[in-house]
């Protein structure tokens, strides 16, 4: 006998019914093992009939009751977890409303009341044509839908326990991951995310729990008033201690902007399943991820942040090709005709075709000479060119001092994120010194109107302040100093990892256009349109990335000198996930 009258699947949810217990689960099995043992001609219905008899029994005891309604919910959990997957897996965020649908559906199956008027009408009904357990899956399917259909985008965005830190920290950094998916980054991700805790409870007081509101149906529209009182409290708690740094830069926020701002959270809610597309040029090097590194600060435009990108990653590769051209002088047990194959191979990108130890073991050499050779003689030396960069560029004083007094309270968001590592570098200060340099210049106080708001709750004198403030001001240098050091280091890795993606990305198209027509287009039809029309097109498939493979082979054979035939399943797995990512037929759309 199979586990389906004794196992639970995926109780992520409970409502108030805890899943079964080992000792729980064991003691059901023992009884399925008994009754098998007793009616070894029982098929699946019988032992249904039996447990469903014992539930409407009145004569049972208790005891058997409870466990005859455990057996049965085991019988149909399993499917009511496909039924929740196969119906809703693609709503945005489905582990979400995957917790939701489960919770929901435990009040009709765990609920011994109504899992037994849901029997009786089933036995009532007659319902010959189906099963029990596809009856009770209907009733479930329809309760689901009915959930479902009443939903309206502001249930999506508002329908978080407020009370419970827990859930509102899970659906925080829900929205956040959503947000992020479309691009959004710091500062407004930390504001969004502080005007929508506002909005909640705005929303569901004056719309959701209104007295007038009918109860059921899709949550009503927020009315422009809704917006007034969020931008209201927004505005009045974005300096308090335990407010964000990120929500007490820039000027005082509008209803409108809260509107806009929530209409935004939403879009990415409803969007977070979208594919996103990665943009490859096969002539020129991909740019590091510029949500998280970028250059210094050059200007207030998208455009002229391009460009100082654009000048940075023309002096990094001059720079690189440099270093290459004297890795022959360099000493290394690494074998000189090999070394300019370490980057490209076995750096930690996304397409490396070895790791360190294979390529070690390949050179007869320790692993740790292959990192040493790239920390020492590739990243180190572009790293030291970009600080050298860095500080012609920078003076962190100035800098600090400029923001604070000229940005911190009409911050820009286009700006470049250099001035998020600083607020990184606020964060990173003791909370009292925060509250010092938000009120300071963030409400553009002077010493005496500081002291008077800060001695409200300890007793400070005037130059004690100063002198705190002085002190937060050498800490916020210090912290930014080193978060610099950190940001420079990680620029570095994420432009190499690219640089030499783009390299391997660069050999894979080659060997692709060297394809003939006819494989070309049958991978072309896989992978960018997403069509396989039939079974014998999964052989040519199967031929055509062969083909692909064996090109590719050839190509990193003659370019680097080294046969990867013996980590063909490794480069399979490469090419497979180089195609599946769409890069390549963008870029042979543009062409």
């Amino acid at each position: 006998m199979n586990d389906q009258f004794w196992t639970l699947y995926d109780f992520t949810e409970t409502s108030g019914y805890p899943p079964f217990k080992r000792l729980i689960q064991n003691r059901l099995r023992e009884r399925i093992e008994k009754l098998v043992r007793l009616h070894p001609q029982w098929g699946e219905s019988d032992y249904v009939d039996h447990f469903v008899t014992i539930l409407n029994d009145d004569s049972q005891a208790e005891t058997e009751k409870k466990l005859a309604h455990w057996h049965l919910l085991a019988y149909f959990d399993r499917d009511r977890c496909y039924l929740i997957w196969r119906n809703w897996c693609r709503l945005p965020f489905y582990a979400a409303y995957a917790e939701n649908l489960y919770a929901l559906t435990n009040e009709h199956l765990c609920n011994r009341e109504k899992l037994q008027q849901y029997l009786n009408k089933y036995k009532t009904n007659d319902n010959s044509g189906a099963s029990l357990k596809t009856y009770i899956l209907g009733v479930l399917r329809n309760v689901t839908r009915e959930h479902i259909n009443w939903e309206s985008p502001w249930h999506l965005l508002c329908d978080v326990d407020i009370n419970s830190r827990r859930k509102l920290q899970t659906a925080a950094e829900r929205l956040k991951a959503a947000l992020q998916s479309t691009g959004k980054q710091e500062p407004e991700i930390s504001q969004y995310l502080f005007a929508w805790q506002y909005f909640i409870p705005v929303y569901k007081n004056n719309r959701v729990y209104h007295p007038q509101r009918q109860g059921g149906g899709k949550w009503p529209e927020p009315e422009f008033s809704d917006f007034v009182q969020t931008a209201k409290d927004y505005n009045s708690q974005r300096f308090q201690p335990g407010a964000p740094l990120q929500v007490a830069v820039g000027v005082a926020i509008t209803p409108i902007m809260i509107q806009k701002w929530m209409n935004t959270c939403i879009e990415a809610l409803q969007q977070s399943e979208q594919i996103k597309e990665v943009p490859y040029d096969a002539n020129s090097n991909e740019q590091p991820d510029t949500a998280s590194f970028n250059f210094w600060e050059v200007g207030e435009t998208e455009a002229e942040n391009a460009e100082s990108l654009a000048a940075v990653d023309l002096i990094l590769r001059s720079e690189l090709e440099l270093i290459e051209q004297n890795l022959a002088k360099i000493r290394s047990q690494i074998p000189t005709s090999y070394r300019q194959a370490v980057m490209p191979l076995c750096y930690p990108h996304r397409l490396a075709l070895l790791t360190q130890e294979q390529f070690a073991s390949r050179m007869n050499v320790h692993q740790g000479t292959v990192s040493r050779y790239i920390s020492k003689y590739i990243e180190t030396p572009l790293l030291e060119k970009f600080q050298e960069l860095t500080r012609e560029q920078l003076n962190p004083t100035a800098y600090i001092t400029t923001f604070l007094n000229e940005k911190f309270s009409n911050f820009n968001l286009v700006a470049n994120p250099l001035a998020s590592q600083l607020i990184a570098a606020l964060a990173d200060l003791a909370p009292e010194l925060q509250q010092i340099i938000k009120l300071k210049y963030g409400q553009k106080l002077n010493i005496t109107e500081l002291t008077k708001i800060i001695t409200q709750n300890k007793s400070l004198t005037q130059e004690e302040v100063t002198q705190k403030l002085i002190i937060a001001e050498d800490e916020l240098q210090s912290n930014f100093l080193n978060i610099l050091k950190q940001w420079q280091n990680n620029y570095i890795k994420s432009w190499l990892k690219n640089y030499y993606q783009n390299l391997i990305q660069a050999e894979l198209l080659k060997s692709f256009t060297q394809l003939e027509s006819p494989s070309q287009e049958i991978l072309w039809q896989k992978y960018a349109q997403k069509i396989l029309k039939s079974n014998s097109d999964a052989q040519t498939i199967t031929t055509a990335k062969q083909q692909l493979q064996r090109s590719f082979l050839q190509r990193i054979d003659q370019k680097f000198g080294i046969s990867l035939e013996t980590e063909i399943q490794q480069v399979g797995e490469i090419i497979e996930d180089w195609l599946s990512t769409n890069l390549l037929y963008q870029e042979i759309q543009r062409s």
